[in-house]
């Protein structure tokens, strides 16, 4: 019996990024940027340092795990490409979809050279449109740390998301011997035509600036 949930379709393009499905010829870039440590810094607890970094066949496991997740339509992941270099910027998607419940957990990673500049959010606005739009999901959960100041406010300030709640040493760091608080936040289908048009306008007014500065 053929599964008829719809999905999102690859590659899809912004102004400046391509997402891509998951390849063996990204596994290079994506293990040397799991195992960055100032790209990783609020992510410590995934960036492996304890035995110095992600080994390539953990990197070829996740791939293949992600893969498998896309075919029986679990989850979702883009793989973050810069147009103008070809070179990997970082990645995002749904690390779960419920089907049932019409959710999904999602997030982010990119290389520090893009974390400013627009560009999470240019990755950000298509996967929660292809979320919202395309799979019509009812909620998007982000799962986030304090110390993560950028992601905290692209959700509180940029789309006036609250706090939901926070998940009190919810993840052990090996690298530090610690427990880790997750903040956790939720935007639900009634969100999303305001969240879009305010990420449509500042992608928008990003790209009025880029503009300017390349005529200046």
């Amino acid at each position: 019996m053929t599964d008829e949930k719809p999905y999102i379709q690859l590659p899809i393009e912004t102004a400046r990024l391509t997402l891509d499905p998951p390849s063996d010829k990204d596994d290079a870039a994506m293990r040397a940027m799991f195992s960055d440590l100032e790209t990783m810094a609020y992510l410590r607890p995934m960036a492996k340092e304890w035995q110095n970094g992600w080994t390539d066949q953990e990197i070829v496991s996740r791939r293949e795990t992600q893969c498998k997740a896309i075919a029986e339509k679990r989850g979702s992941t883009f793989y973050i490409h810069d147009k103008a270099t070809h070179e990997l910027a970082g990645v995002t998607g749904a690390n779960s979809i419920n089907w049932d419940d019409r959710n999904a957990v999602v997030g982010i990673i990119l290389w520090k050279k893009y974390w400013s500049g627009g560009y999470g959010t240019e990755a950000l606005y298509e996967l929660m449109r292809g979320l919202f739009e395309d799979l019509k999901m009812h909620k998007v959960i982000y799962d986030t740390t304090e110390r993560n100041v950028g992601m905290r406010r692209f959700l509180e300030e940029t789309c006036g998301v609250p706090l939901a709640f926070v998940r009190k040493e919810e993840v052990w760091c090996k690298a530090t011997n610690q427990w880790v608080d997750l903040w956790n936040y939720q935007i639900f289908e009634s969100d999303w035509p305001r969240i879009s048009a305010v990420l449509q306008e500042s992608m928008r007014r990003g790209a009025a600036k880029a503009a300017a500065s390349h005529q200046a």
